[in-house]
């Protein structure tokens, strides 16, 4: 799939705060700038989009545990109850 242009500026326009951290990154994976470094990772994002998801497992439904409750001990004497 293509990455437009409008897409990359969005995605660069939405980036506010996160923008010094990306264009870190950008540099530091060798891409001249922030833009190619977006082009790049939307391209890559529509890649594993269009992919056949894999199988997830069965998940086991969770049953809750019965906790049995201690016994009261009780006195046998009647000056201590």
């Amino acid at each position: 799939m293509q990455v437009t242009d409008t897409q990359v500026q969005d995605f660069v326009a939405s980036l506010k705060g996160r923008l010094s951290y990306e264009t870190k990154k950008a540099t530091k994976l060798g891409f001249s700038n922030i833009h190619e470094y977006a082009r790049n990772k939307l391209a890559k994002e529509a890649e594993v989009g269009d992919q056949k998801p894999l199988e997830t497992p069965s998940i086991k439904p969770v049953t809750n545990k019965v906790s049995k409750k201690k016994a009261v001990k009780v006195s046998t004497c009647g000056c201590c109850s």
